[in-house]
């Protein structure tokens, strides 16, 4: 049996990662990714030849119809899209505000429900939605990001609940600081440098036990074994305290 898979936010990072995993198992794959010049750059590095490449901007609903209404619904649908969002209260416009919401949480919601009643028929899916530890501990200065990251989480480990009996699990990943460019295209450039090396983990990594926790049916994950022993105490006045300083969030 020949399985699909669709992905967003496909052509670096994580998606890339994913792509590239399932590529090795022969899956059938739809990627998505909004910017043109590295979605081919995508392609070239993927070489695969049972994958498809589009480009949409998932920011905009009417994107979010025209992959519901012309895509085979995908046997996993990996929710991956965003961005790292960095401003302080009042320095996010709300047109952006707005914006970044609907990327990376009210159209992962509507792209999700529309591929779920084709899933619900089969009896059979997996759905995993890439959030972010921002989505369980205070960010300052990130706070929108990890808001909207926090919605998308209470909402993946609702719906996994909601569909476990219909043989649909629903997966959301918890990634730490992870080894991509997206830092540095959010003006984070400096965490890099200032971040300790045990803190990092590889897009690869978050991959892997992503896709085993999804196997297994778990609502969440949280990839890398440092991010797993501090989950406990992440919420503490203490630990918020030395994520600051590390990060240089004052």
């Amino acid at each position: 049996m020949v399985y699909r898979a669709l992905i967003t936010g496909s052509s670096s990072g994580i998606g890339f990662e994913y792509a590239k995993h399932l590529s090795e198992k022969g899956w059938d794959l739809d990627l998505v990714s909004q910017d043109k010049d590295r979605s081919l750059e995508s392609k070239q590095k993927l070489q695969y030849e049972k994958a498809q490449f589009h480009t949409f901007d998932l920011g905009k609903r009417e994107s979010i119809n025209s992959i519901i209404n012309s895509f085979e619904t995908p046997d996993l649908l990996v929710a991956n899209a965003g961005i790292a969002v960095n401003g302080a209260i009042g320095e996010i416009k709300q047109i952006e505000k707005d914006y970044y919401y609907y990327l990376m949480c009210g159209g992962v919601i509507d792209l999700i429900e529309g591929f779920i009643p084709k899933m619900t028929e089969k009896r059979s899916g997996r759905i995993v939605i890439i959030s972010s530890i921002g989505a369980t501990t205070a960010m300052p200065k990130s706070s929108l990001y990890s808001s909207i990251k926090s919605g998308i989480h209470a909402y993946g480990r609702s719906i996994s609940a909601e569909l476990k009996d219909k043989n649909i699990s629903v997966t959301v990943s918890l990634p730490g600081y992870v080894k991509t460019k997206a830092h540095e295209r959010a003006g984070l450039n400096h965490l890099k440098d200032k971040v300790p090396w045990w803190m990092w983990v590889s897009a690869k990594q978050v991959v892997m036990e992503t896709e085993k926790a999804s196997i297994k049916g778990k609502a969440d994950v949280l990839p890398g074994k440092v991010y797993k022993l501090v989950r406990p105490f992440l919420n503490f006045n203490s630990a918020i305290r030395v994520w600051r300083k590390i990060t240089k969030r004052n």
